[in-house]
């Protein structure tokens, strides 16, 4: 009996044990509990910070909740934007490096902040950029924020296919931005339609926004502008923007419809019926308004050299519609040097080239003339050294440019460089719009090299050139 009842005892000392284990789990349960709100507590409070541009608190919110947790993403995240607020982009990157290593996929959101601080400076380091982007996809394919950052990355390097593959995997419904985005890639490559059934899509969402207290600024204003040009209302499109300029249109206004006039006329060069004239008077209507447009400005000059007219005659209407200061004038140089140019008056095209370059600096086809008019008629070995400096320059940023390594060529030929100078030709060949010209020019470079295998084989090659270039004008005729 005695045995029998201890074990009831045993029995009724069961539900004791396990209200005592749920206590203790309800209390460790409740203690977890009152972490994670203490967490998400100071993570909101951080994030309010940094949203409100209080980087330095942002930041010392970030670090208790360092304190608190375990390592926490999102605490390196907060406390890495606001260093970059605090203008220390530096420490910034070593912090994210913690958790988005350069060497491999880490945490996806911190290799899209890397990335967008490197393209972001000064000297942009393009490639580091590119690989934290492309490692932020590898961790995590579904984040948008590395697809958007990706997408953008491809249409600045102008890789319109990369960047579609990459809006094809996002939402763009509430983002007219990225719509507008797609509809460009759409229209260079060569899919209209569907272009323009996206700039419709982006313009709609737009003009809801234009209704909207929260929309500020000029950025809705623009985009409205640029979805209508997409879908070749520019008429429309230079209108919703002048229509509301006061009559003092600011350096953005004036490239936006700069910028829509481009596009007009290079839509309405296209068409099947297009009249010249016409071409050229849209662009003349974009130059009275952005006068700084280079772009506007060369497409004006290249069409100028289609008309029929005489050469006296088109220089008067390039003259007139160039004469106005700034960087209009600089083109007019341009323009009367390529002119000498070709009626062979060298030095005179030069004088030029020279006076063009000093008004409007950096320009790469001024430059890359000026070298070449310098190479042309220069025996000065200063003035060479100093067309070397300038394609040099311009080769930095472009270096398989033909045109540019041709320049070169000629440069280092003057400068009696010729194994550089066949270097240069050579690298050019391949691209080069006059084959026979550079077949002509690697002859007599090979031939001052003591090469006369070489030298044998181009001129060769130059006269299958001129046979070819012959037969196309008697095609033609």
């Amino acid at each position: 009996m005695l045995e029998e009842r201890k074990r009831v005892d045993g029995l009724l000392g069961l539900p004791a044990l396990f209200t005592l284990i749920l206590l203790v789990f309800m209390v460790l349960n409740s203690r977890d509990d009152f972490s994670r709100e203490h967490l998400l507590r100071l993570e909101r409070e951080a994030q309010s910070h940094l949203d409100q541009g209080h980087f330095v608190e942002a930041r010392l919110a970030a670090m208790r909740l360092m304190q608190d947790g375990e390592q926490n993403s999102r605490a390196i995240l907060i406390e890495a934007k606001a260093l970059r607020g605090m203008g220390r982009e530096s420490d910034a990157l070593r912090l994210l490096s913690r958790i988005a290593p350069k060497d491999g996929p880490g945490y996806a959101p911190a290799h899209v902040i890397q990335a967008t601080i490197l393209l972001a400076q000064k000297n942009p380091d393009v490639q580091a950029a590119f690989n934290h982007i492309n490692k932020a996809l590898l961790s995590d394919p579904a984040s948008q924020d590395a697809r958007e950052l990706a997408a953008r990355f491809a249409a600045g390097q102008k890789r319109w296919q990369t960047v579609l593959t990459h809006l094809d995997k996002m939402e763009l419904k509430k983002r007219p931005d990225l719509l507008l985005m797609k509809a460009t890639a759409l229209q260079f490559s060569g899919q209209d339609g569907a272009a323009v059934e996206f700039a419709h899509e982006a313009e709609n969402a737009l003009r809801g926004m234009s209704k909207s207290a929260n929309a500020t600024g000029s950025e809705v204003r623009f985009s409205i502008a640029v979805s209508l040009s997409l879908q070749r209302k520019f008429e429309e499109a230079v209108q919703w923007i002048t229509g509301s300029t006061n009559g003092n249109p600011t350096r953005e206004e004036r490239q936006l419809v700069g910028g829509i006039y481009l596009s007009w006329s290079r839509y309405l060069k296209q068409q099947p019926a297009g009249k010249r004239m016409e071409v050229l008077k849209l662009l003349e209507q974009g130059i009275q308004i952005s006068p700084e447009s280079q772009d506007l400005i060369m497409a004006f000059l290249g069409d100028c050299e289609e008309l029929t007219s005489e050469p006296a005659e088109r220089q008067r209407y390039v003259e007139r519609i160039l004469s106005n200061g700034g960087i209009s004038s600089s083109f007019l140089h341009y323009y009367l040097g390529v002119m000498d140019w070709k009626q062979g008056n060298r030095e005179s095209a030069k004088s030029h080239f020279e006076l063009a370059s000093s008004l409007n600096p950096g320009f790469k086809v001024i430059g890359n003339n000026l070298a070449m008019a310098i190479a042309s008629v220069s025996t000065d070995h200063a003035e060479l050294e100093k067309a070397l400096a300038i394609i040099d320059e311009l080769l930095k940023g472009e270096p398989n440019n033909p045109f540019f390594l041709d320049t070169r060529g000629h440069v280092y030929a003057k400068l009696g460089k010729y194994k550089e100078a066949v270097g240069d030709f050579e690298r050019s060949l391949p691209n080069a719009r006059d084959k026979k010209s550079c077949h002509v020019k690697l002859a007599d470079l090979y031939e001052h090299l003591g090469m006369k295998d070489l030298a044998s084989k181009h001129r060769s090659e130059s006269l299958v050139h001129m046979d070819d270039a012959l037969g196309a004008k008697s095609a033609a005729r």
